[in-house]
Formats: structure tokens, C-alpha cells, sequence
């Protein structure tokens, strides 16, 4: 609790660990350069995850809410992120394994408040550069704990509560190209129209954590604890966000999570001791929408001008309903240590998903927007905008799904001290997930060869483990460590549901042009007429020209694999000064991935770049569909791979002479063909998750989204009291009681692909294709450099009471740290078969 915290959540400090990056998926972490839905979250034996989205229970740090548990309740967490023992699972990335605080035979309590506001912030470089003043931004944390006995050696307990009260800007802006004027009566109203929502607004975030915990010691031989943590959540305006996004296109995401977990710990000898665990979740996350009207993207030159209208998903809501129950039993002998344990989860998942059934609009120009405002006159607009909205088959459940899932996993593990020099840590582990299967079998698709009520169970998930120390002295201060591990990660239920509803006949998800019958209807009417705020109208009786997207899984989907190999040396070369140096390998086969199949090979084709006469090459596809009853057909498979090999060199100094340090510098390369668990709603910024070629995926062979190839970081603390202590007592008073701690993270920039803001290839994907002739993620953002430094004074009142004032600072020294850029490199043009420089 030392080092300065950005929000206080204690997630962010597994950034300290060597290999661990911030996941492009915002709120996760990649480790290794694997993908966020890989890692898991363990918090006292129970596991924490949203088996749904792939996440944290309460999706924390995922642009909604801030963190589930108060950083004042966590005593300490691991980070399990290379060749970690059998006990550890259901992941292929990192196992993040959290204990939470306890109560002992004194009373014990802290309260705190945290404060900023926009006084306190230097002006942000965008707004810098556009000569807009500060945005409005408060950010009020505050909370409390309390601990202590209930009886003496007996019985004990800790209460915390941490609260959040906090505003954040999102600025708006019209992103119009470079001296673009009107020049007809349609684009002027389209202007008038979006420039009145196109008004930047505020984003609220306010939670209440609450978090309860008994420990008693029934007798000398058994410790029951239970647990109960709670997370209330509104955030206001979080449902979307980003400049070109107005108020109505936003919501009110709400989290509402509730943990209770117990354990019995009994001890039946020296040798021989069982852990039980238990707990009931329940997480409920709802969405809201500000708007009936539907979703309307408005683009110019490829370029998305405002997003107006409600979002395309709101409003939804998904709960999760959990039971689970594990034993672990660890035997000791001789030089063995074994262990044995098994695990059992049952998540009962409601998910109401209406995508699209409200409609969304993509405008290809400020012309095509304006003529749809005033249809009388502007109809028709032109056949590259279009209008997609999604109809519940009758007799089904549409879009609310109940994707289920039971798992369950055994291990046994070994650590033998082989010699008193060798330890060898050895296990397997085997993990099962059993995912409710799609029940509806579409038979125009069976008729096709393709079966949308599949989804094959994974059942050989075997992992062996193995690690080994050796101290090759007879000294303790130099240590050779090696390992290797096979590890499974889960299948994110949010695929499942999809393939659920959007079969064809529960969801039908239509796309309507001016060649379609009915042809795309005038902003903001939809098919079914004017917008209301709970659209549930039938599709049209007769579709010409238009047909559904369906989502099936791969006959022989498997769970993601992922083998891990690490060694590496340790060596105290002063005391309480070490230094090591480590490699880790990370392959990743089955990972997940979505893929359209409906598609014909493509053929090379030439197009011109205008004003030139230079030619590009790409692949275009053909607009006949081998199966033509269906337009997309989205596969949810398990084909994507990716190779990571690191280097890391570490220096440690432990806590003496009144500081200590740790610094580490990261090497590392991933190279992947795009894996992607997410891909699940055709049209939307997911689109932007799948290959450029969907017939040949290997040709997105490249850096990985999350490639990092440097990463250096810095954390120390240093106590200045003792500085003061000969000082008399009114010197001590001002002097004493200071520490300064701080973090220094250093690293270069992740890739992206150069883009085409058109859908170049005709795949019907106009977000995924690259400039021809680059290859992906061929560019790079800019290094990062932050400074984050904190000042602490403590205030001794008497022997049982102090205050503590502190003062952090985030990226002290304001260095512009770019974190996202506009890809888009060409647009195409609407005149003629051209490419025109974006």
C-alpha cells in the first residue's frame, strides 16, 4: 500500500511482474502476450472470474467498474505466471491468487479519503493541441475498516468499506476530414442534426465495496472461514464512450456482485491436512440506453464522422448464479510433499442480449445521412449504406439465452526434495468444461453441411507440470530454476449464447439497402416503423435481397492450449541484494477465433491509387455466397496459435537501511495469426477482431496485438523517519515521519495495422481490411514513459493513533503518452474503382 495506486486497484500492481502488459481488450492483462480471457482470478481458494465475458467477476477495470475488492482488504496476492504448479488451472495465461485481511487479537482501524480534480491535472496534450480548456474531471475515493476480536484466541473479524464517487470527461467531437465544407443542402442538415448531439458529456462512476470476514477456531485442530464481498456499481455514460460517440449512443452500465465463500481448514496430524472451500456467486450486470431511437454510425471518406442513437446492445443484461465446492488434501512424507484436490463449478447464466433488435444505421456520407432526413426529397440514398436490425423467431426464446456451464477439475501433485540441494515440484491436472450445447438445429444451414445446435466437449485436457530448483553450492545464494507446464483456458460463455440465439431462427439479423426488399428505412424509422423502447416486431414476411447471419461452432472445437517452458538463474550477490535472469517460451495452440466460411476463394485484383500511377494488389472476394440462403456465417473456431519467447533481467533489494527496490527489463517477442474470443456481433467495432482473409487465416501471421517488445519497470520505497530520529522533539514532529515511494514504467509501443476505411476486400467486413501490400500490425504507437511518485507523511497522535497525508502523481513529468491512433490510411473512393490517401 506503499506505492501509489492510480484508482486503487490493487490489479494494476500485477504490472510490476515481469512479462505482464496491459491486454488491448481494455481493463484486462496480457501475459506473455496472451490474450486477457486466458488468466485467471482466485481470491481465498474460490475462483473469481465472469465465466461470460472471460473477465473478473464485475468485468473490473473494463470500462466500467473501477475494482471488486478494497485495496485495504487485500494482505497479499501471487502472481502464478510461468510453469506454476498442478494446483493452479483453468487458464493459459497468469493465476492471479489473492488472500484477503483477517482480524487478529487487537483492534485495529483505518479510514481514508482520496481526492482529485481537474485543478490538479495538467491540460491533456488533444486538448492542448485544439486549444480546448481542461475537461471536467472529480475523483472522490473514501472508505474504512475496522478488525478485531470476537473472542479472544477464539474468533475474529474484518469489515472494510471503500466507496467511489467519480466524474470523468468524454469529449465529442465532429471528425470531419480536413477543410471539409457542405456543399449541398443534404450534408448541411446532416451537420446541423449531428452537431446539435454532438456535445461532449460526463461519465460518472459510483460503487460502494463492502467486504465481511469471520475467522474462528472451532478446536486446535479445525479453522472455519467465511467471507462475504459486495460490489454496487452505476456508471453513468459507460455503456459507450469515445469522441465520436454522442450522449444518446451511451447508457448507465450497472454492476451488482455478491460473493459469499467459506472454508474449513482441519488439521488431522503433522502430516496430514484438508482444506474444504465453498462459495455462492451471484453477478448481475445490466445495461441501459439513453435513446428509442437506432443506432446511426455517419461516416465521410471511410472515416466514422458521430455515432448517434441508442447503442446497438442496450439495453441487455446478463447474470451469473455460482456454486462451488473444492477439497484439497495434502499428505506429508519423508521428502514428499503430495497433494491431491478436486473442484467442482456450476454457473447457472441468464443472458438477454438484444443486438441490433432496436437497428443500426451505417451512412457511408454526410449525404447519405442528410437525404435520409428528409426522405421525401433525399430517398434513395446510395447502396453503400445500409440499415441492419435483428427479429426473435416466433415460438423461441430470441435473444435471451441460458449458456450454462458445469466444470470440474483434478490434480495431484509432488514436491520432493530429491537432495538437499534439488526440489522437483511435479503434477497433473485435468480440467473439464461442460458448455450447454445450441438446441436448435437451422435446417436450411444443416441442408448446407453445417449443424448450428454443435458444439463438441473437449474431454482429453490433461496437463502435465514440472519444475525444478537446484542450488548447485552449498551456499543458499545461488538458485537454477527450469520448468515446463501445460495449461487449458476456458471457452467464454458470451460464444456460446451467441450461437445460441443467432441462429437463423431464434435471431434473424437482416442487412437492408436501397437493392434489398424493404429497402433501408429513413433515419430513424426502422423496419418495423417508428423506433419504441422495447422493439419485439416480427421480420418481414417477404426478404429479397437480404438474408440472415448465423453463428455456428467448428465440428472439432477444442479449448485453448497452451504450453509454457521457462529457466533461469538466481544469484544474492550482496545482502539483500539479488539479481536473476530468466527466460520464458509460451505456445498457444486451439485458440479462439471467428471466421466467416460463406465465402468463395478470392482472386487477386488491381486498384489504382488516385492521383497516381501506382497499382496495389489485394484479394477481393466474390459477392456469391456458397451458401446463398445465408449471408454471413460466423464459425467460432479453434485455430489461431501464437509463439512467445522473453528474456527478463531483474534486480531486487529487500527492505533494509530504510528503502528498498525492484527493477526488471523485459525482451520479448509474440507472433500470432489474430486470436480473438470476443468476435461475437457482426457490423460493430468486432468486426475489427477477425483476419483480412478469411479463407486463409495464416496470412495475419504477424506481431501480436499485445506484442511488447521492451518493458522496464521501477518500484521503491524509501522510509526518511529514521533520518529524523536524533532530531528533538519539535524537529521530529516536522521532520520525521516522511517516505517518498514511486513507479517507473517505461516501454515501447504495441502495433497496428494500416487501414482502409471501405470494405476493400468485399468480405462484407469493412473494419478488418489493411492497406494492400502491408502486412499486420506493421506500425507502431510511440514508447510510453510514466513517472508515478508518492510523498507520505505520518502523524503520530499518541500510541494507538496517526494520520497519514500523501500526495501522488501520475506521469509527473506530463510526457504524451499515445495510446490510440486513427488507422485508417486510405479510403476508398465512391467515384470510381480508386484508393484516395487518408
Amino acid at each position: 500500500a506503499s506505492l501509489p495506486a492510480n484508482g486503487r486497484n490493487f490489479i494494476d500492481f500485477v504490472l510490476l511482474t515481469p512479462g505482464v502488459t496491459r491486454d488491448v481488450r481494455q481493463g484486462d492483462i496480457s501475459f506473455a502476450g496472451q490474450r486477457g480471457t486466458l488468466n485467471s482470478l482466485v481470491v481465498d481458494g474460490s475462483d473469481n472470474n465472469n465465466t461470460f465475458f472471460g473477465q473478473t467477476l464485475g468485468r473490473t477495470g473494463s470500462g466500467r467498474a473501477p475494482y471488486q475488492f478494497s485495496l485495504d482488504s487485500v494482505q497479499e496476492f501471487q502472481v502464478n505466471s510461468n510453469a506454476y504448479s498442478a494446483e493452479l488451472g483453468r487458464a493459459g495465461g497468469a493465476v492471479i491468487n489473492v488472500v484477503t485481511k483477517s482480524g487478529s487479537n487487537d483492534f485495529h482501524g483505518t479510514g481514508f479519503w482520496y481526492y482529485r480534480d481537474r485543478s490538479m491535472n495538467a491540460t491533456d496534450l488533444i486538448d492542448n493541441n485544439n486549444n480546448r480548456p481542461k475537461a471536467p474531471y472529480h475523483f472522490n475515493q473514501f472508505g474504512a475498516n475496522v478488525s478485531g476480536p470476537i473472542a479472544h484466541d477464539k474468533a475474529f473479524f474484518f469489515f472494510n468499506y471503500d466507496g467511489q464517487r467519480n466524474t470523468l470527461p468524454n469529449t465529442v467531437f465532429l471528425n470531419l476530414p480536413t477543410g471539409f465544407t457542405a456543399t449541398t443542402a443534404f450534408e448541411t442538415a446532416a451537420l446541423a442534426y449531428l452537431t446539435a448531439r454532438g456535445n461532449s458529456w460526463i461519465r460518472t462512476q459510483d460503487q460502494n465495496a463492502y467486504l465481511a470476514k469471520v475467522d474462528w477456531n472451532i478446536n486446535s485442530k479445525n479453522l472455519f472461514t467465511a467471507r462475504w464481498n459486495s460490489q454496487r456499481f452505476t456508471g453513468g455514460g459507460f455503456e459507450n464512450g469515445g469522441a465520436q460517440n454522442g450522449f444518446e449512443h451511451t447508457g448507465a452500465s450497472i454492476v451488482t456482485t455478491d460473493t459469499l465463500a467459506f472454508g474449513l481448514t482441519t488439521t488431522f496430524s503433522s502430516s496430514f491436512i484438508n482444506v474444504a472451500r465453498g462459495s455462492f456467486v451471484r453477478d448481475k450486470e445490466p445495461g441501459q440506453a439513453n435513446s428509442i431511437n437506432p443506432e446511426a454510425t455517419v461516416r465521410q471518406t471511410g472515416a466514422t464522422v458521430l455515432t448517434i442513437g441508442r447503442n446497438f446492445f442496450s439495453p441487455r443484461e446478463t447474470t451469473i448464479k455460482r456454486g462451488q465446492w473444492s477439497d484439497t488434501v495434502t499428505w506429508l512424507r519423508g521428502r514428499h510433499a503430495w497433494k491431491f484436490g478436486a473442484d467442482i463449478i456450476m454457473d447457472r447464466i441468464f443472458n438477454f442480449f438484444p443486438g441490433n433488435f432496436s437497428g443500426a444505421f451505417t451512412f457511408a456520407s454526410l449525404d447519405d445521412f442528410g437525404r435520409s432526413l428528409n426522405p421525401t426529397v433525399g430517398f434513395p440514398v446510395s447502396s453503400s449504406s445500409s440499415f441492419t436490425q435483428a427479429f426473435a423467431g416466433t415460438g423461441t426464446t430470441g435473444p435471451t439465452t441460458k449458456p450454462n456451464i458445469f466444470e470440474y477439475s483434478l490434480f495431484a501433485l509432488d514436491e520432493w526434495r530429491a537432495t538437499p540441494r534439488i526440489i522437483v515440484n511435479y503434477g497433473l491436472r485435468y480440467d473439464y468444461q461442460n458448455t450447454a450445447k445450441p438446441s436448435v438445429s437451422n435446417p436450411a444451414a444443416l441442408a448446407g453441411g453445417i449443424n448450428t445446435a454443435q458444439l463438441h466437449t473437449d474431454r482429453n485436457n490433461f496437463g502435465p507440470r514440472v519444475g525444478i530448483a537446484w542450488k548447485p553450492f552449498s551456499h543458499d545464494r545461488f538458485v537454477v530454476r527450469g520448468g515446463y507446464g501445460v495449461y487449458y483456458g476456458r471457452t467464454p460463455s458470451i460464444m456460446v449464447g451467441t450461437a445460441h440465439s443467432n441462429n437463423g431462427l431464434n435471431v434473424q439479423t437482416l442487412t437492408f439497402r436501397t437493392t434489398t426488399t424493404p429497402v433501408i428505412p429513413s433515419y430513424p424509422n426502422t423496419i418495423c416503423g417508428a423506433p419504441v423502447a422495447s422493439p419485439n416486431c416480427a421480420a418481414p414476411g417477404t426478404v429479397v435481397g437480404a438474408s440472415p447471419n448465423i453463428f455456428v461452432f467448428a465440428p472439432n472445437y477444442a479449448q485453448p492450449l497452451v504450453q509454457q517452458w521457462s529457466g533461469g538463474i538466481e544469484y544474492e550477490f550482496a545482502h539483500d541484494f539479488g539479481i536473476s535472469v530468466s527466460y520464458l517460451g509460451v505456445r498457444g495452440y486451439h485458440l479462439q477465433r471467428t471466421r466467416d466460411i460463406n465465402l468463395l476463394p478470392p482472386t487477386p485484383t488491381n486498384i489504382p491509387i488516385a492521383g497516381t500511377t501506382s497499382v496495389l494488389t489485394y484479394q477481393k472476394f466474390s459477392s456469391t455466397r456458397p451458401l446463398t440462403s445465408f449471408a454471413r456465417i460466423a464459425q467460432f473456431e479453434s485455430t489461431a496459435n501464437s509463439l512467445y519467447n522473453g528474456m527478463t533481467v531483474q534486480l531486487t533489494k529487500r527492505f533494509s537501511k530504510n528503502y528498498q527496490f525492484l527493477a526488471s527489463y523485459t525482451v520479448g517477442k509474440v507472433t500470432d495469426d489474430k486470436p480473438d474470443a470476443t468476435a461475437v456481433v457482426p457490423f460493430t467495432f468486432d468486426d475489427a477482431k477477425i483476419v483480412q482473409n478469411q479463407i486463409d487465416p495464416k496470412t495475419d501471421r504477424g506481431p501480436g496485438d499485445n506484442d511488447q517488445r521492451q518493458r522496464f519497470v521501477l518500484s521503491g520505497v524509501w522510509d526518511l523517519n529514521s533520518y529524523a530520529s536524533g532530531l528533538p522533539s519539535i524537529g521530529k514532529a516536522f521532520l520525521g515521519g516522511w517516505e517518498i515511494s514511486f513507479i517507473v514504467t517505461g516501454q515501447s509501443g504495441q502495433p497496428y495495422s494500416g487501414a482502409v476505411g471501405a470494405d476493400l476486400n468485399n468480405d462484407g467486413n469493412s473494419r478488418s481490411d489493411r492497406t494492400p501490400g502491408q502486412t499486420r500490425n506493421a506500425f507502431r504507437l510511440p514508447n510510453t514513459v510514466s513517472v508515478d511518485p508518492r510523498i507520505t507523511k505520518s502523524i503520530r497522535i499518541n500510541e494507538r493513533w496517526k494520520i497519514q497525508l500523501f500526495g501522488e502523481a501520475f506521469n509527473v513529468f506530463n510526457h504524451p503518452n499515445v495510446s490510440n491512433v486513427i488507422t485508417t490510411q486510405y479510403t476508398r473512393s465512391t467515384s470510381a474503382a480508386t484508393c484516395g490517401v487518408g
